[in-house]
């Protein structure tokens, strides 16, 4: 493997001084750089914030190829177990697919809760229908420029310049995996999409919103946030909601 692509898409633990811990799961193609500044405002409330690197992300792009949804959901369960087997309380927060992985593994580990950010069920652009066609290429299409982030979070926007087709058929797995087990979430959950995501079309908020099982759920608006929203000029309302869902959802919380 080679080295990370920037010091911040290295994976993160931030280790806090209360029962409970988030895990924080970056996007397809992004890194857990889009989430540390998240996380360094978590650790701040006192919880220990990880944020794990998916399989062949955070290096060269070259790495993302051959890998399979399998792999993005064992990369993001390993560390979810370990903090487990710690005795704390887990949270999930994921943004796009990251969301998606959070979806799934919601109850296979029992979280306390979980937070989706611009989390896809269905998507914008219609080139992923020919996913299928492509599965397993190494092929690599070039992608646009990413729009800047604000001045203040550029050293966060640290994500794959190009996409590795041979992986959209498995991205597609995995949001048709977690579709079909919506349902099975019943924790605490807390679904934020962007009304202006130029990846993710809005209706995936009201669709995991809809078909989740969970007795308590929100559903929070953003008005203009790009798709990588906690770069974006709202994140501090990500911050303030996720921060209050955790608080009436942690230790503490439950017990007052």
């Amino acid at each position: 493997m080679a080295g990370y692509l920037h010091p911040n898409a290295a994976p993160f633990r931030l280790p806090g001084d209360c029962e409970d811990a988030v895990l924080l799961l970056h996007g397809w193609t992004g890194s857990p750089a889009h989430l540390l500044p998240l996380g360094r405002r978590l650790n701040e409330a006192g919880y220990t914030a990880v944020g794990p690197l998916l399989a062949g992300h955070g290096t060269v792009i070259e790495d993302m190829v051959g890998k399979t949804w399998r792999d993005w959901i064992e990369s993001a369960l390993a560390p979810a177990l370990e903090l487990i087997d710690e005795g704390t309380r887990l949270h999930l927060v994921g943004l796009s697919m990251g969301g998606v992985i959070a979806l799934l593994l919601a109850p296979v580990v029992e979280a306390a809760s979980v937070v989706t950010i611009n989390a896809p069920q269905r998507v914008w652009d219609r080139r992923a229908r020919f996913g299928e066609a492509f599965r397993g290429s190494d092929r690599i299409r070039p992608s646009d420029p990413a729009v800047p982030a604000p001045t203040e979070m550029l050293e966060y926007q640290q994500q794959y310049q190009g996409t590795p087709i041979g992986t959209i058929a498995e991205l597609k797995d995995l949001i048709r995996a977690a579709n079909r087990n919506l349902h099975r979430v019943r924790c605490p959950a807390l679904i934020i999409q962007s009304h202006a995501d130029e990846t993710v079309k809005p209706v995936s908020g009201e669709i995991i919103f809809d078909r989740i099982s969970s007795a308590e759920k929100g559903l929070v608006w953003l008005e203009n946030a790009r798709h990588v929203a906690l770069l974006d000029d709202e994140r501090h309302t990500i911050t303030t909601e996720v921060i209050d869902h955790l608080g009436r959802h942690s230790a503490a919380g439950s017990s007052t």
